[in-house]
């Protein structure tokens, strides 16, 4: 099983809250973390994103994107392809998805400048994905393995209540000691995630607004992500978002983003 934080935090299901209090009596940590990621998110999905990039430092950058998502069955592929401004005007990411808990991401990024693809792997995915503050396995998924959970009680964001899971990296090489993450009770968004670094300090922050529901499907329209320790920030807003419309496979091809023809 995988957490996909990038698209979970934007989507969730609807279900009844009653059951959803009943079911909470008896999980924990990774119980909860299970739901969250088990959470049906749309077969696809497509919107834009409007990323601004603030380094406290001049004018702040704005990035447009167009978003694709769907879901083969054993794997989820997404694609981000960089429409403005002209300096990334068509690099574009891909990635690969995989149920199987052994397998990780693959991920793509075609930079038009070099006329190449670039394969990301190993310690590479955690460098800043496209000069924001996530980086590159903030934007895929982990695997639930990957982490020890622990239930460490309540706590609201925005008025929501939820509750706080800690996530300890097994792995003593990962970036991240810890998380901290707020689930809301009301539909297993996660609104929120504390990461520390491995000397237990705060390093960044993630706050997720504006949810609402579009087709049924619980929609976050803002995230932010936050390094309290450079001061730098990253603001991800959506719109014109679709979900269940028809995206052909060859969308999600390695060879179309090897001609550079993803649009």
């Amino acid at each position: 099983m995988k957490i996909k934080f990038f698209f979970i935090v934007f989507t969730a299901v609807v279900f009844p809250l009653t059951a959803g209090r009943i079911f909470a009596q008896t999980q924990n940590g990774y119980d909860i973390m299970k739901q969250a990621d088990d959470r049906y998110t749309g077969d696809t999905a497509q919107y834009n994103l409007s990323i601004t990039i603030n380094s406290g430092r001049g004018a702040p950058r704005v990035r447009e994107v167009s978003y694709y998502f769907k879901d083969f069955g054993d794997n989820e592929k997404v694609l981000m392809v960089f429409k403005n401004p002209r300096d990334v005007a068509g690099t574009s990411y891909l990635s690969f998805s995989y149920d199987e808990e052994s397998k990780d991401d693959d991920i793509w990024l075609y930079l038009p400048a070099l006329k190449r693809v670039r394969r990301i792997t190993g310690s590479g995915k955690n460098d800043d994905f496209m000069g924001t503050d996530f980086t590159y396995e903030d934007m895929g998924s982990r695997s639930l393995s990957k982490d020890t959970f622990t239930l460490q009680g309540e706590a609201s964001i925005d008025g929501a209540p939820c509750w706080l899971v800690e996530a300890r990296a097994k792995d003593r090489k990962d970036p991240y000691g810890r998380r901290l993450i707020h689930v809301r009770k009301d539909s297993y968004v996660v609104g929120a995630i504390d990461y520390y670094d491995r000397q237990n300090r705060l390093l960044k922050e993630l706050r997720v607004t504006g949810i609402r529901q579009i087709d049924g499907i619980w929609t976050a329209g803002k995230m932010e992500m936050t390094n309290v320790q450079n001061k730098h920030s990253t603001l991800i807003e959506m719109s014109d978002i679709r979900y269940n419309l028809p995206l052909d496979d060859s969308l999600f091809a390695v060879t179309n983003l090897e001609r550079g023809s993803a649009r």
